[in-house]
């Protein structure tokens, strides 16, 4: 995910210039990362969330794709555990550092750091990647009712605006959807309503456009979905509680196991439930699968809920 790129981040004075904002990028081009040292990036754009910091995904895939410079090609990553600190801005550059935690037999472990001018750290992520064995092997079956294609239910743009007049409440959660990626909700009136809502929420998405054949950009392509509306099963169920008050809500930390390769231009089942909140935390852990009902991953991420006023 490397690249030396013609976009430079360095002027004519030898200073820092901020991530560009991304526009139409596409995935790819999004999680692209410039190296200025060794064991050193700096990221080339900034994807926004709606609290006005960059999309947690974003760290999340860039974080990954750092991690996996250097490590030997037959060892793929099987675990992402990431801690969010300050929000990284927008406006401001953004650097990642990785450092040699484990180089045994059968694993690499790296240690991301990622941080913004004035030392304001940002990111500190783990990936281990391993050496796939001969070993027995289970999955838990897919939830997806048969018959169910992704491709045929409605985008969120096709949804009715009604349908998000509680799920605006739930800290920046609307009809939008990033141009990155494809995203599509299964029985929206129901999953989306304040009177049938629960905590437990399931969805597809994939990128939006097709990837290259390299298994390391779909895996920091795979980190970066895997932060797409993952936390909406800790708030779905407290529309009607909340009533017309706001929420603010962030990611706090996040985890990813890959039991398999993962394509992320393919499509991916996801299903998320929220065991408990509470005290302005809540927990969300997901399951999931491809099209072909296979589990290739799962996912926990704790959130910050609390009310704005």
């Amino acid at each position: 995910m490397s690249a030396h790129g013609s976009e430079a981040m360095v002027d004519e004075l030898g200073r820092t210039e901020p991530a560009m904002p991304t526009g139409d990028a596409t995935l790819s081009q999004l999680l692209t990362l410039d190296p200025v040292a060794p064991g050193r990036w700096r990221s080339r754009r900034a994807d926004p969330n709606a609290n006005g910091r960059i999309f947690g995904g974003q760290l999340l895939g860039q974080a990954m794709a750092a991690a996996l410079d250097g490590v030997p090609e037959n060892r793929t990553p099987t675990m992402m555990q990431a801690l969010f600190l300050h929000g990284a801005l927008p406006g401001e550059p953004l650097e990642f550092e990785t450092s040699v935690l484990q180089e045994g037999k059968r694993f690499s472990s790296r240690r991301v750091s990622a941080w913004q001018p004035g030392g304001r750290a940002v990111l500190d992520a783990q990936v281990t990647c391993a050496i796939p064995l001969d070993a027995p092997r289970h999955g838990e079956p897919t939830p997806v009712p048969a018959g169910e294609r992704p491709e045929s239910l409605p985008s969120l743009c096709d949804l009715p605006d009604a349908m998000f007049d509680t799920v605006r409440h739930l800290g920046g959660y609307d009809r939008d959807c990033k141009p990155s990626i494809e995203f599509r909700i299964p029985d929206p009136a129901r999953q989306l309503s304040p009177h049938t809502s629960g905590p437990r929420f399931r969805y597809w998405m994939r990128a939006a456009r097709p990837l290259p054949c390299d298994a390391r950009i779909h895996a920091a392509a795979f980190a970066y979905l895997s932060d797409w509306w993952l936390n909406f099963s800790a708030l779905a169920l407290h529309q009607r509680a909340i009533g017309t008050r706001r929420l603010y809500i962030c990611s706090l930390n996040h985890g990813l196991w890959l039991h398999r390769p993962v394509q992320a231009d393919a499509w991916l089942h996801v299903e998320t439930i929220s065991p408990a909140a509470n005290a302005g935390c809540g927990l969300s852990i997901a399951k999931i699968h491809d099209a072909a009902g296979d589990l290739v991953a799962s996912a926990s991420q704790q959130t910050l809920m609390t009310f704005t006023g």
